[in-house]
């Protein structure tokens, strides 16, 4: 997702761009909606889904945007051990030491990678990182009972399409609905990042936590920051240094602990 869209910061406004792909994931989930959801719960699954879509997935994109799209990636992926705390607070998982420890561990990992800022990277950037990580954790462990009782499918398609039409509005109210003036060729990326990376990917994701519970499912997040940095390099010629990988590296040992 930061490699695919760290292209297109400097034609196409982060805001506009997180309310695109939800709005298109969602449209594209309703489809194959079959369930009926009760009012009340469609409230909350909307008040859940804008914390995702409207404010953690904003803050990833000013991650993006302001910071190396490895470094936006790595930070993001840190929400295992958030997903930890917020399980721990609403009940949903008993304290350990090693949670403690894993905690801790991704934070010095943080500080790691904050202190090795590389060119491209700022502070904002790293804020909004971690920001994102933390706001997207809360919504995962939200979520969660909504999934069991609908399915993965009904709940997440309602709670995509709710934070798109919310964002839209707060665009349209504040007048930033823009539409940008950019190629066939990007405006195609901006639909894959709508269905597939937000619709598709949310669904198989909480479809694995229906099984799996938060914590376990969490676990693909350890991949990201090697895969990330990796495209990162490849594709945008991002710089890797000694302090960025160091930080990867026990910002992964912590989440390994979990």
């Amino acid at each position: 997702m930061e490699v695919l869209t760290k292209p297109l910061m400097s034609q196409v406004d982060p805001f506009f761009l997180t309310f695109f792909r939800f709005l298109v994931g969602g449209l594209f989930l309703l489809v194959f909606v079959r369930k009926k959801i009760a009012p009340r719960d469609v409230i909350l699954i909307s008040v859940i889904g804008s914390i995702n879509g409207v404010l953690s997935m904003s803050l990833l994109q000013l991650s993006v945007k302001f910071s190396n799209a490895s470094t936006a990636a790595t930070l993001v992926a840190t929400n295992p051990l958030f997903v930890s705390v917020f399980s721990l607070l609403f009940g949903k998982e008993k304290l350990s030491f090693k949670r403690i420890l894993s905690v801790f561990i991704g934070l010095v990992g943080v500080l790691i990678l904050s202190y090795g800022r590389l060119e491209g990277d700022s502070l904002i950037g790293l804020i909004c990182g971690i920001g994102a990580a933390i706001t997207f954790a809360l919504y995962i462990v939200l979520m969660r009972d909504f999934t069991l009782k609908y399915g993965s499918l009904n709940a997440t398609a309602v709670s995509i399409l709710s934070a798109g039409l919310v964002y839209g509005i707060l665009l349209f109210l504040t007048g930033n609905l823009k539409f940008p003036i950019i190629s066939i060729g990007q405006w195609m990326v901006l639909v894959y990042a709508g269905v597939c990376v937000t619709g598709f990917a949310y669904v198989t994701y909480f479809k694995a936590m229906e099984k799996l519970g938060p914590t376990r499912t969490s676990l693909v997040f350890y991949l990201k920051p090697a895969v990330a940095s990796f495209l990162a390099f490849l594709v945008l010629s991002e710089p890797v240094g000694i302090f960025k990988v160091a930080g990867t590296c026990v910002i992964v040992l912590a989440l390994f602990l979990r």
